[in-house]
């Protein structure tokens, strides 16, 4: 096999498709939903969701009665196409009864989309029935034709389906479609360590991904699945069309993620706020735990002040690594870091081809804008690339010297 030099493309559809729901603060992610479409035919799809119940309400009428929560999952459809029309949109209201106590579960279900050829924005709202609250969520339809990954179903063994392709070393997973008719895959196996991303200010290309497989092989289908084992470590590509290399992606990763490992990789997601020297002497050190302990003893000066900046520092790591993971764990990706020093957007908007995100008020000149392009990319629906600008550089060190200085940036 060549090698392909995959140039990640940027993404210039007709900008129809608008919304100003900022879908990164924490009160739009409270529920931690999850949300993924499987095409079931040319003309239909299924969003499937799962909510955990541990941040529902659950009343009850009288002492006598079960306790229950009540949710209702609303979803519109708009097209990439320049057609201003919505093209679908549906709902539905379920009930968890559970006794006189409440216990922890997943609750899982699915609607059904009128979705043709083409791609879509697919904006979901789930209300808390009992809470009278909102939680907006945002995927991407891709329906054009039956090899990418929305055309297939990611299963563990006990049929239960995985919302996330970073999945554990070693697992055996079960992969199905009903549109790609084909009997073999073709796993291309990749192992890459990626550089951090640049400053916003540092002007630069991002660095190219050479599509030269470290191994590959072929599986064959076995009744109606594809029967995939997860390697110890980088990703495998899965693909039926391999002139075009879309397919579905699957993620070796640690079973803590998107949480944070051990003190080396703690020390890993802080290099943002580190000087050069300061990395070096932790990531070189006998005790890296100790040592990282240090820095953020020095920044926050007592104990409990180091433990609130680290608790919310890696806090934003952790949710980087929810919202903005592709073929990059989330906080090495442009939108992460941006997230982990600046903080959720003031206010965020969001189109067919990017993203805009604003901090601070939008009239005043002391605004910043930040604006990132989405990119086609065979590994994932999730990238995007920052317009990096010179312009970035005061309002980048302003706030990494504010988390220096012992204080949390934007403490949203």
């Amino acid at each position: 096999i060549g090698i392909l030099l995959l140039i990640f493309r940027c993404n210039t559809p007709k900008q129809s498709y608008q919304s100003k729901e900022n879908i990164y603060q924490k009160s739009n992610q409270a529920l931690n939903a999850n949300f993924l479409a499987y095409h079931l035919n040319d003309s239909v799809s299924e969003l499937i969701f799962n909510i955990p119940n541990e941040n529902l309400v659950y009343k009850r009428p009288d002492t006598t009665l079960a306790f229950y929560a009540s949710c209702r999952v609303k979803y519109f459809l708009y097209p990439e196409n320049g057609n201003k029309t919505m093209a679908d949109s549906g709902s539905l209201v379920f009930f968890d009864r559970q006794g006189t106590d409440v216990f922890a579960k997943n609750i899982s279900g699915s609607l059904f989309m009128k979705a043709n050829t083409g791609n879509y924005t697919c904006e979901i709202a789930v209300y808390d029935l009992n809470k009278r609250s909102k939680s907006t969520y945002s995927i991407r339809i891709e329906k054009e034709n039956v090899y990418s990954r929305q055309n297939f179903l990611l299963r563990k063994n006990n049929g239960q389906v995985l919302f996330s392709y970073y999945v554990n070393p070693g697992d055996t997973l079960l992969l199905q479609s009903l549109r790609n008719k084909s009997v073999n895959l073709v796993a291309d196996y990749f192992y890459r360590e990626f550089a951090l991303p640049l400053p916003p200010f540092t002007i630069g290309q991002r660095e190219v991904f050479q599509y030269k497989p470290d191994s590959f092989y072929t599986i064959s289908k076995t009744m109606n699945d594809f029967k995939i084992v997860v390697p110890p470590q980088g990703f495998i590509h899965l693909i039926t069309e391999p002139e075009s290399k879309t397919g579905i992606s699957i993620f070796a990763s640690d079973p803590v993620f998107p949480g944070i490992k051990n003190a080396e990789d703690m020390i890993k997601c802080t290099r943002y706020i580190m000087a050069k020297k300061e990395f070096e002497e932790c990531a070189n050190a006998a005790n890296k735990k100790n040592a990282i302990d240090e820095f953020w003893l020095d920044l926050g000066g007592s104990q409990e002040r180091a433990k609130t900046l680290l608790k919310r520092y890696y806090a934003r790591v952790t949710e980087a690594n929810k919202l903005f993971t592709s073929y990059l764990p989330g906080w090495k990706t442009d939108r992460g870091m941006i997230y982990i020093i600046f903080g959720a957007p003031n206010n965020m908007y969001k189109f067919n081809g990017g993203e805009t995100w604003v901090y601070g008020e939008e009239t005043q000149s002391y605004a910043v804008r930040f604006h990132f392009k989405k990119v086609i990319n065979p590994f994932s629906d999730n990238d995007y690339v920052m317009e990096r600008n010179e312009y970035y550089k005061e309002a980048w060190y302003r706030a990494v010297n504010y988390w220096r200085q012992g204080h949390i940036y934007i403490d949203n």
